[in-house]
């Protein structure tokens, strides 16, 4: 069984926002299960973060002008947050 099985079967729901995981109805969440969401956070978050439907890597080809392609490796990431991540260093930076 996933450990997400765990909290669907319940009537919970999970997503991951940056660091964060993020369980609702919290209001419901009774002290059990704060204590197993606490000890398979991170479970928890590959779990939900696998199942959004987006592709994660952890390395990415940047081109930035002036320089030559190089890898930008880290956390697994989306597209998206590669660019974030990279065009906070380098304002013109491509991702590949």
């Amino acid at each position: 069984m996933k450990v997400i099985d765990y909290l669907r079967d319940r009537g919970f729901s999970a997503k991951v926002v940056g660091n964060r995981l993020i369980v609702w109805p919290s209001i419901r969440l009774t002290q059990e299960e704060r204590r197993y969401i606490k000890l398979h956070r991170l479970e928890l978050m590959v779990e939900v973060a696998a199942n959004d439907g987006e592709a994660r890597r952890s390395h990415w080809t940047v081109s930035v002008t002036g320089y030559g392609p190089f890898t930008m490796i880290g956390e697994p990431m989306t597209h998206a947050e590669a660019l974030v991540e990279a065009r906070t260093r380098w304002p013109n930076a491509k991702i590949e």
